[in-house]
């Protein structure tokens, strides 16, 4: 589960151009993962994992995209998150993380592979937990499913059945600002939520220029034949927000000026990205169309082979 949030930024952090995309306003949280969401909590994440399956381009380019570390993950496990999961979400207390996942599994093919990998269950507040002292897996009932660490597995049990449950009010607002049809996403309270996640040191050095001026964050990236990024960075203040988009336009224009003259699409990529001020927040803006998306991929999917 750990996986789906940094694979989700990465794909966050490719998806940005040139064309104009639609959707409704708002992302709405499945149900079922409301009244397991604690009210501490600072960042969420999401990934429609059926609706990304569904779309045009990853059915045009599944081997491109299929992240070989999920594929591990499933083949270690014996869960298989394209196969098994409909939608998850993800989240961050500031300490701990946590996931949920909906879908259609065969619980009792998972209980017993839980227990061929040393997870052994046991009872905490009426729920089944499966695990050990550092992590567990827990079914809340028929295709639902909760995983992370134990501490914050347990902390989830005992705020659910306090009734100490629900989306906090400054992430529904970010989850307002991005397009509902969106299939991945992700809001944060707490600043940019990935800028303690190991990455190469250029963008490690990049982020920690402007991390400290950025106190909320959303991000939706929509999926169809192309690929569609929306950001909103709420800054501190005016300056700070001045100086995040200097560093993102500086950031791109260098990269504009490191590519070759012949590497048109990756210049059609940069071109196409925009970073726009309001006031304190930071609107970055991109489409890949189709055409470009599938030259990327193809190139990906042929660096992959080689």
């Amino acid at each position: 589960m750990r996986l789906l949030f940094p694979c989700a930024i990465l794909m966050a952090l490719l998806a940005s151009t040139g064309c104009t995309h639609f959707g409704t306003k708002g992302i709405v949280v499945d149900s079922e993962f409301k009244p397991f969401i604690p009210q501490n909590t600072k960042v969420l994440m999401g990934v429609k994992i059926d609706k990304l399956l569904e779309s045009p381009l990853y059915q045009d380019h599944k081997d491109a995209l299929d992240l070989p570390q999920i594929d591990a993950f499933s083949e270690r496990t014996g869960f298989d998150l394209k196969r098994d999961f409909s939608s998850v979400l993800g989240g961050w207390n500031g300490i701990r993380w946590f996931a949920m996942g909906r879908g259609q599994f065969n619980q009792t093919q998972w209980e017993t592979k839980l227990a061929s990998l040393g997870a052994h269950p046991r009872e905490f507040k009426s729920y089944r937990l499966f695990g050990d002292e550092n992590n567990s897996l827990v079914f809340v009932r028929k295709g639902f499913v909760l995983a992370g660490a134990t501490s914050a597995i347990e902390e989830l049990i005992v705020t659910h059945q306090k009734n100490e449950t629900g989306i906090p009010a400054e992430l529904e607002q970010q989850l307002q600002t991005i397009p509902g049809t969106d299939q991945i996403w992700i809001v944060s309270r707490d600043g940019l939520p990935f800028a303690n996640i190991p990455m190469r040191s250029e963008i490690s050095s990049a982020l920690s220029n402007i991390v400290g001026y950025v106190s909320r964050t959303a991000i939706g990236v929509g999926v169809d034949s192309g690929l569609h990024l929306r950001a909103d960075l709420t800054c501190i203040s005016d300056p700070g927000a001045q100086r995040v988009r200097d560093a993102l336009r500086g950031g791109i224009g260098l990269a504009r000026l490191t590519t070759r003259d012949d590497q048109l699409d990756l210049l059609r990529l940069y071109d196409a990205i925009h970073v726009d001020q309001d006031k304190t927040i930071i609107h970055v803006r991109g489409d890949f169309d189709a055409e470009l998306t599938n030259k990327l991929l193809a190139s990906i999917s042929h660096v992959k082979a080689q």
